[in-house]
């Protein structure tokens, strides 16, 4: 078993990418309210208001790409599941969107880290190797190997 065949918890085999990408868009949206409303400029800035900052602009800029940037490739990967198309081209989709909320909420959480000084607690990913779905993705496109299929269903499987 690897990490595009490894069964998880839920039946559905997209609900760890929603969550991640829920938690991101949480986590945003409080880091945002915080930078409005508590956050102070850095000393040197010369500025009145922390949400004035351009690397403070830009932060909020990178997060908000990668989030929507999850969001469409979760979007994709629904589709290829709801349309039970091509089951390899369904695994790389559903490991793509699993890379891509990953990613997201890891920035949305660093992003917290360097503008509130705080952190908030989440679950791990120890159980999902995560680089190992990088391998696999980028041999599929780059050499045109499959993923090791497993007798799980796709609905059961990633």
């Amino acid at each position: 078993m690897n990490a595009l065949t490894q069964p998880i918890a839920t039946e559905q085999p997209l609900s760890k990418s929603q969550h991640d990408l829920h938690n991101a868009r949480s986590l945003l949206e409080a880091t945002l309210r915080f930078v409005r409303t508590q956050a102070q400029p850095w000393a040197g800035s010369g500025l009145t208001n922390a949400s004035e900052d351009p690397y403070v602009i830009s932060r909020f800029g990178d997060v908000q790409i990668r989030i929507e940037v999850a969001a469409a490739l979760l979007e994709r990967a629904e589709d290829f599941v709801n349309s039970h198309e091509d089951a390899t081209e369904t695994r790389i989709a559903i490991a793509e969107a699993h890379l891509a909320s990953a990613e997201a909420l890891s920035t949305a959480s660093n992003a917290e880290f360097e503008l509130t000084g705080q952190r908030t607690a989440l679950p791990g990913s120890l159980h999902d190797p995560l680089r190992w779905k990088l391998q696999v993705i980028g041999n599929f496109r780059l050499n045109g190997i499959h993923p090791p299929s497993s007798p799980i269903s796709i609905k059961e499987a990633v």
